[in-house]
């Protein structure tokens, strides 16, 4: 895997994570709609830790990278 090809898929989770809305409409009402909100807020929080991830190993394919080419 590239480092090139990272930054394309961190590229794509930050628009993803974009779109997650962070609440229901507000006119949706009732059990159901608490029951969603709490399985959204669950979502945002699961895609907000994928920048990070993202991120990690973005740094870690650099250093790889960079050692291969050290190498010769």
């Amino acid at each position: 895997m590239s480092s090139f090809i990272l930054s394309i898929a961190a590229d794509k989770t930050a628009i993803g994570s974009a779109l997650v809305p962070a609440t229901v409409p507000t006119d949706w009402t009732g059990s159901a709609a608490s029951s969603c909100q709490t399985t959204l807020d669950e979502v945002v929080t699961l895609v907000g830790g994928l920048d990070a991830l993202m991120t990690d190993a973005q740094n870690a394919v650099t250093a790889l990278e960079a050692a291969q080419s050290e190498e010769g």
